[in-house]
């Protein structure tokens, strides 16, 4: 008889989690990338009084960036994404030297400094630890989602959030290259 309740069980366990990888798979549009809710430009105001700095120390006033486009690209050394996306996100910063690209490290700066020796990035990693966190939320981060990527236009408006890893072909879209 128990042999029979453990197979029970098991089928039933098994649908659940089957209906509900489903029913994320037929919603993944949802979770990767959306347009809806983007914060105002009211709403992002305190990121342009945010100072951040890289794992050398070297202050970031995130002010100088007003009046480009910026990418910010949330991450952190433990994300296996985050790491993924990092080369192409370094091709297009490389390519398009008119966009800000800034990767906003939710990490400890000695991590950062660790991750940097093994692989370079050709834009700034800033360093900021916990806070990092409340500052993604601001700007649209409702998930607490790694990777999170903002694409902000020149005239300061959050055009694209990215929920999970991007490529440089969202990115591009995102910006009209």
């Amino acid at each position: 008889m128990r042999n029979v309740a453990r197979v029970v069980m098991t089928v039933l366990l098994m649908v659940v989690l089957g209906s509900g990888f489903r029913w994320l798979y037929l919603n993944r549009d949802q979770w990767m990338a959306s347009d809806s809710a983007l914060p105002s430009a009211t709403q992002i105001a305190p990121l342009w009084t945010t100072t951040l700095f890289d794992h050398s120390g070297k202050a970031y006033p995130l002010a100088q960036y007003r009046g480009k486009p910026v990418i910010l690209n949330f991450w952190a050394t433990w994300c296996e994404p985050c790491r993924e996306e990092m080369p192409e996100i370094s091709a297009l910063a490389s390519a398009h030297p008119e966009i800000a690209v800034l990767g906003v490290a939710i990490d400890e700066a000695a991590a950062v400094h660790e991750f940097t020796e093994s692989t370079p990035v050709s834009y700034p990693l800033l360093i900021a630890e916990n806070e990092g966190m409340p500052l993604a939320e601001a700007l649209g981060n409702h998930k607490g989602v790694l990777p999170y990527t903002v694409v902000i236009s020149a005239q300061g408006e959050v055009t694209q959030i990215f929920f999970g890893r991007v490529n440089r072909e969202m990115l591009q879209k995102a910006l009209n290259l």
